[in-house]
């Protein structure tokens, strides 16, 4: 029985695996540049984790879409600054972020601007999410 669990496990690692290639190759060919954030980036994923992925594009509208293996948080840059203040996920994509393909500079120049923005509110993260300092 165990066995088959482990089977069944190494079978679902396989197609996530297969799956996120595919997303990540489609995400390439459509944003600047392409970053992989949360469990994943850090190194403290299971084989059941989700893939979170930062697609940064010149101008849009921001959102978070569901894939069938994670999130895609789209990032469009004429709207950072305005993102920044209403959603946390931005602080947490880029400061785990690790890049995958695309403009890597980009991503640098977003990584200062996020570093500033969160030493000017005073932002300490902690295990529940970003707060002031006290």
């Amino acid at each position: 029985m165990y066995d088959r669990w482990l089977e069944a496990l190494r079978e679902l690692t396989r197609w996530k695996e297969a799956e996120a290639s595919r997303l990540i190759e489609e995400l390439c060919r459509n944003a600047l540049v392409v970053v992989l954030f949360g469990s994943r980036a850090r190194g403290d994923f299971t084989p059941l984790s989700d893939w979170d992925l930062l697609a940064v594009i010149e101008r849009g509208e921001y959102r978070l879409e569901q894939r069938r293996i994670g999130q895609v948080v789209w990032l469009p840059l004429d709207k950072l600054e305005e993102v920044l203040e209403r959603s946390m996920v931005i602080l947490d994509a880029v400061v785990d972020g690790r890049p995958l393909c695309g403009d890597f500079e980009v991503f640098a120049r977003i990584k200062a601007e996020v570093e500033e923005y969160i030493k000017r509110r005073g932002l300490v993260r902690t295990r529940h999410g970003w707060v002031a300092a006290p």
